[in-house]
């Protein structure tokens, strides 16, 4: 159907294993910012199969951060040679409110600490299983597209804001 995407994953032994998966979020757009040309390679490969467009970037510019309206969610390299990924990350954050996720070599609890810190949604330790990025990927396309609730209960009174909805018992 539509709704559906085949993509293949390696079984134990390398054989191939055809999956069908029910997608729940819309084909989005990523910005994959890494200075390692072989790693966009890849990133752009594993995310293609879940059908979303990546472009990749292997230097961060003035002109990028101003261009990153049409991204619904950034792979973002931490050691890259001009701008570090974090001042990147610090830099972008109050622009986009799209999810921001490291994709790095640099995985002691400090660094992880501090990519948080520094804006980030999620970070992902280089090397990394192509099967755990998109999963990862995928994760937070979803979440965006959830509907935002917002509701509270007092005994047995639920207020839904967003609806503006009161339900009692």
């Amino acid at each position: 159907t539509d709704n559906q995407n085949k993509y293949q994953i390696a079984g134990a032994a390398g054989y191939p294993l055809s999956c069908e998966k029910e997608r729940s979020f819309p084909m989005a757009h990523i910005l994959a910012i890494d200075d390692d040309e072989a790693m966009l390679i890849l990133i752009k490969n594993a995310l293609r199969k879940d059908g979303h467009e990546v472009t990749g970037v292997t230097q961060v510019t003035e002109k990028l951060k101003n261009k990153l309206f049409p991204y619904d969610l950034i792979l973002l390299d931490v050691m890259m040679p001009d701008v570090d990924g974090y001042t990147f990350c610090r830099e972008i954050r109050s622009l986009t409110d799209c999810p921001i996720l490291f994709l790095t070599a640099k995985g002691l609890e400090e660094d992880v600490n501090f990519g948080f810190s520094m804006g980030a949604d999620d970070y992902i330790k280089k090397p990394f299983s192509i099967l755990e990025l998109r999963a990862r990927v995928n994760a937070h396309l979803r979440r965006e597209q959830r509907e935002k609730t917002s509701c509270f209960s007092v005994g047995s009174v639920r207020f839904f804001l967003t609806k503006k909805e009161v339900f009692v018992g």
